[in-house]
């Protein structure tokens, strides 16, 4: 007849006649009913992982040589987060070594009204971190474009943008107004904003910058800079890092470009046109109403009569490479 087994737990095993007739012994696996329950963990040397727990949700098993982990899956997808308003970074669920780029864009000012000058554009910044240097979360404000002109006088400066501690892109300078004694807004740096422009003298871009000549006939010379004089020279307004400088009255004096910054805004009165950028936005042209400097950076154009153009807000990019 079958032979039935029982276990403590309530669990049986039967046996027919002719299996228990022929089996002298019946090994069962040295295994402890409490290891079974639920939330206590099974041990490698018994078959198990040591888990107590599956883990975060998407998370794979993975094992580092001498015990098993619950670790999130490796990705070769690169994650990218664009901020073009102010806004929370979440951290995605990377390795903690995987390598990180912040790049921050400062706001651009606004241009002057009434012989108006243009604005400075707002200036770049960047770090490389890994991602276990950054919080869980970090909170991003981007920096709000000076505000259009639509009393005469200077323009407004352009905001400061930062994502959390980590990282900071300063404004760049409203444009002056005038005539030929004003100057143009100086362009955001890395490390101070530019300055609005003056009824003489120079426009400061942001720090740093370096400080190559200077000539009575043609202005100072900028090497990382873009300030503007009252009788410069278009070489004034350029940059690289900075935003571009805002062009003024004085002929040849252009709205300055800029490779990372955004570019200068235009004159109401000569060159109108507003600077270039390779990569941040480009200046408003200035005229009789100016228009609006482009988003990241730039620099708002100067008016004769109409409202003077706004600078274009902030930016920043958030990259996560995967380990």
């Amino acid at each position: 007849m079958p032979v039935s087994i029982k276990g403590s737990g309530g669990g049986s095993v039967t046996l027919d006649a002719g299996a228990a007739a022929s089996t002298t012994t019946l090994t069962l696996p040295n295994v402890s009913g409490t290891v079974l329950q639920s939330g206590t963990a099974v041990t490698a040397a018994q078959g198990g992982t040591g888990l107590t727990s599956p883990g975060t949700s998407g998370n794979v098993l993975t094992s580092n040589g001498s015990a098993w982990t619950s670790a999130a899956p490796a990705t070769s997808v690169i994650n990218v987060q664009t901020f073009t308003s102010s806004g929370t970074w979440t951290k995605p669920a990377y390795a903690a070594g995987s390598r990180v780029l912040i790049e921050a864009w400062g706001a651009g000012g606004s241009g002057g009204k009434s012989t108006g000058l243009g604005a400075g554009g707002g200036g770049y910044n960047y770090r490389w971190l890994t991602l276990s240097q950054m919080g869980a979360t970090e909170t991003i404000t981007i920096g709000a474009g000076g505000a259009a002109k639509t009393t005469n006088g200077s323009g407004n400066a352009g905001g400061t943008t930062t994502a959390g501690s980590l990282v900071s892109a300063y404004g760049g300078g409203g444009g002056g107004t005038g005539g030929g004694g004003a100057t143009g807004g100086g362009g955001g740096g890395q490390l101070t904003a530019g300055t609005v422009g003056q009824a003489a003298g120079i426009a400061q871009p942001g720090k740093p910058w370096i400080l190559t000549a200077y000539d009575s006939g043609s202005g100072f010379a900028f090497y990382q800079g873009a300030g503007t004089d009252n009788g410069g020279s278009s070489g004034t307004c350029d940059a690289f890092y900075h935003g571009g400088g805002g062009a003024n009255t004085q002929t040849g004096v252009a709205a300055g470009v800029s490779v990372w910054g955004g570019g200068g805004g235009g004159c109401s009165s000569v060159n109108t046109t507003g600077g270039a950028s390779r990569y941040g936005g480009s200046g408003g042209a200035g005229g009789t109403a100016g228009t609006a400097g482009t988003q990241p950076g730039g620099g708002g154009g100067g008016s004769t009569s109409g409202n003077s153009g706004a600078g274009g807000d902030g930016q920043v990019i958030i990259t996560v490479f995967p380990a």
